[in-house]
């Protein structure tokens, strides 16, 4: 079987993958609209695709110094609980498919977003050297190869997010503004738990 079409075949695994990525992904897709969330989960898969270059370049090792490790957790640590007490005291808010031409040059910041908010998790590092070492031991690809293989799980992964953005945003003609205000605390209140979780790594790595 070609290496591209097993990395869309393993990445099938990832679908039912949660974490802070995937509940701002839901959050924005049924608050800012799909195409919004389209852009968000470019940031995130562009994360993804920058961790899987430093891996397959042999230079993932540098993400694993612990000094490196303890400065990203801080990062997405601010990230992940900032975000999450923005999102409990933002306004409930639907999307009406409203066109507004001055917020369309705002979408960069979509990108960004989901960039930092998936990309400082350092979790996210651990995650991807896994899979790399799990493929050099179980596949005998060549580099060229696995460089194949890794597009394959990659886009899977990136439809499979567009496909969670599309479900939540075909479904918010059924969410009203109380229903909002419970997504956005409970989105708020995930992340800022993540953020704790991230707290925790860092006290039990780097303190104690």
């Amino acid at each position: 079987m070609p290496p591209y079409i097993t990395g869309l075949i393993f990445g099938l695994v990832f679908i039912f993958s949660i974490g802070p990525a995937f509940f701002s992904l839901v959050q924005t897709s049924v608050q800012k609209g799909f195409k919004k969330a389209i852009f968000l989960a470019v940031g995130i898969s562009a994360s993804d695709v920058i961790y899987v270059i430093l891996a397959l370049m042999g230079a993932a090792s540098l993400l694993e110094e612990p000094n490196t490790r303890m400065w990203m957790a801080i990062g997405g640590t601010v990230i992940l609980i900032a975000y999450g007490i923005y999102s409990w005291f933002k306004q409930p808010k639907v999307y009406k498919n409203q066109i507004d031409g001055k917020k369309e040059l705002s979408l960069v910041k979509y990108v960004a977003k989901g960039f930092f908010l998936n990309g400082l998790n350092p979790f996210i590092v651990v995650f991807w050297m896994s899979i790399i070492g799990l493929v050099a031991v179980n596949y005998d690809f060549s580099p060229i190869e696995q460089v194949y293989f890794f597009m394959g799980v990659l886009t899977t992964i990136f439809v499979t997010d567009i496909t969670k953005a599309f479900i939540a945003h075909r479904l918010r003609s059924l969410v009203t503004p109380h229903k909002v205000l419970i997504l956005n605390r409970s989105v708020g209140v995930i992340l800022i738990l993540f953020g704790i979780h991230m707290i925790y790594f860092l006290v039990n790595n780097y303190v104690i």
